[in-house]
């Protein structure tokens, strides 16, 4: 079966957390007749060696060079100035990279010099180059052991952002805490760099099967949540989270209460890229549900929907929109099983992981002034030491060691005339 897209993406890249997922996004490839590669990506990054490090399998992906390729050296302000010389070119190029794009997603890694400083920058490009409404962001967050600074450059800008965030489009957050700890457990014994192709490809087929799950596939219900509802829900402000996992279709049985239900909630709380959400703050959602044919006669019944329903509406009971959408499709071999699709739209940041981040930056930096302290401590404020002793003269003066004869017999003329003179008186 042909996939079809409900939103054809653009993707800009910043820094080189941004620049390597922003590629791993655009190098989707689908079997789309004259459209293998649908998406592009402009990657936009201060570090010569970083850039060259990305190798697009998609030809329509463009690098772009910013400063003298040193980089910022996660400074944010060196990184905010180095996007504002060449701003005017970044525009030019923005609009004609994505010129045909529906949605862009700006994506930068938070804690770096060139991607988080330069992202409200980059921000200010889209809107003026008409993609107020249209675009969205993809942020990571670092690992709590990538040092103070790095943390310190992630919340000072996440700060700024979250304070403009009712007027901006929606925010995807990929924790890296949350993905290097899942891919430790599950991958031991391999490597940081599996470790870096893993987390940005799992963030590309996430977002890739977000578009094209409300596009392919045929409806089984009453309810279709389609590519202009998809549409909506990435214009609505806030955070967005995304939830998707497969389950064997034999442990789902429709007619007992769904006594999968509880799972269903834990799977849609744990999310994909990020957790730790309120979902009840959520202002939209929808859950798409796919399978086999012969699995959706048996399963996608009334009591199926209603027990959805009733899931969805305990965890957003406030949401405005919240469809349950079902699909089947023929194409779907191999052992039964049933795949869901959750997005929560309009949420508040997820209070404990910031909470914690905030927690280690103050906890490193009152170590750092401990450390100083202990620097600038006299190490030898107690050392008493003994006085100096006086140095001792050394001569090979024989004369004055021993005197001289000469001496001698002047000292001797001298009693001699004393004692003529004492016999005179």
């Amino acid at each position: 079966m042909e996939q079809k897209l409900s939103l054809n993406f653009g993707f800009l890249g910043l820094g080189m957390g941004g620049t390597s997922i922003a590629a791993a996004c655009a190098d989707i490839k689908t079997n789309i007749k004259n459209n293998n590669y649908p998406y592009t990506a402009l990657l936009i990054n201060s570090n010569q060696i970083d850039l060259n490090k990305i190798e697009p399998a998609n030809t329509t992906s463009e690098k772009m060079l910013i400063g003298d390729g040193k980089g910022a050296g996660r400074d944010i302000l060196i990184g905010e100035q180095l996007y504002e010389n060449d701003q005017e070119d970044i525009k030019q190029r923005v609009e004609t990279r994505f010129k045909e794009v529906d949605y862009v997603w700006l994506v930068a890694g938070l804690g770096g010099g060139t991607g988080t400083g330069a992202v409200i920058q980059a921000i200010g490009t889209l809107l003026k180059s008409g993609f107020n409404g249209r675009f969205g962001m993809i942020l990571t967050l670092p690992r709590l052991k990538e040092g103070r600074t790095v943390i310190e450059n992630a919340l000072q800008r996440l700060q700024k952002i979250s304070q403009a965030m009712g007027k901006l489009g929606p925010i995807l957050l990929v924790d890296n805490e949350k993905l290097f700890k899942q891919f430790s457990e599950e991958k031991p014994n391999s490597s940081v760099s599996e470790y870096l192709r893993f987390s940005n490809k799992y963030v590309a087929e996430a977002l890739h099967d977000l578009n094209t799950v409300t596009a392919s596939y045929l409806p089984t219900g009453e309810y279709h949540f389609d590519s202009s509802e998809f549409e909506k829900l990435l214009k609505t402000p806030g955070l967005l989270h995304f939830a998707r996992f497969t389950e064997k279709a034999s442990s789902i049985d429709s007619s007992n209460n769904l006594s999968y239900a509880q799972k269903l909630k834990e799977l849609i709380q744990k999310g994909v890229l990020s957790d730790g959400y309120n979902l009840e703050e959520a202002q939209r959602l929808a859950v798409s549900v796919l399978t086999d044919n012969a699995t959706a006669k048996r399963m996608f019944t009334f009591e199926f929907t209603k027990r959805m329903e009733d899931l969805v509406n305990e965890l957003s009971p406030t949401a405005l929109e919240k469809p349950i959408a079902t699909y089947q499709s023929k194409d779907i071999k191999g052992p039964a099983e049933v795949s869901f699709y959750a997005v929560f739209a309009g949420l508040g940041l997820p209070q404990a992981r910031i909470s914690e981040m905030v927690t280690e930056h103050n906890r490193l930096k009152e170590l750092e002034q401990k450390v100083l302290e202990t620097e600038k401590k006299d190490l030898f404020a107690s050392f008493d030491a003994s006085p100096t002793p006086k140095k001792e003269e050394k001569t090979n003066d024989l004369e004055a060691l021993f005197g001289s004869d000469t001496e001698k017999e002047k000292g001797k003329d001298d009693v001699e005339d004393t004692l003529e003179l004492l016999k005179l008186l």
